[in-house]
């Protein structure tokens, strides 16, 4: 098992069940956002598919349903690649929460 060096959500909450968690960000414009994972350490969106598909790092806290997918082709960690790279684009105008009569009474 590797060491965790970085004590993740452990450093807020100081519950030893949350050392080397982290919260998962948000898809949308992903192929924009180099470096990755918290601490920068990979640099293009194929090290991360390759990294997720290994399992990540080992450590205690790993949730045993995560495991190798190994069994993935190259073509399907390509699919997987490119689908990440299509959710960039434009924010809508409008996103938000939509305006109620309660949400327009606390403007």
């Amino acid at each position: 098992m590797g060491n965790i060096t970085d004590p993740g959500l452990f450093a807020v909450t100081h519950n030893e069940a949350d050392r080397g968690k982290f919260k998962t960000p948000c898809l949308r414009n992903v192929a924009n956002i180099a470096p990755y994972l918290h601490d920068g350490s990979l640099a293009d969106l194929k090290q991360v598919v390759d990294f997720y598909i290994g399992a990540g790092n080992s450590n205690p806290n790993l949730d045993k349903e995560i495991h190798v997918l190994d069994f993935l082709t190259g073509l399907e960690r390509a699919d997987l690649q490119a689908f990440l790279n299509s959710l960039t684009g434009e924010m809508p105008p409008n996103i938000g929460p939509p305006d109620t009569p309660s949400t327009r009474a606390s403007k």
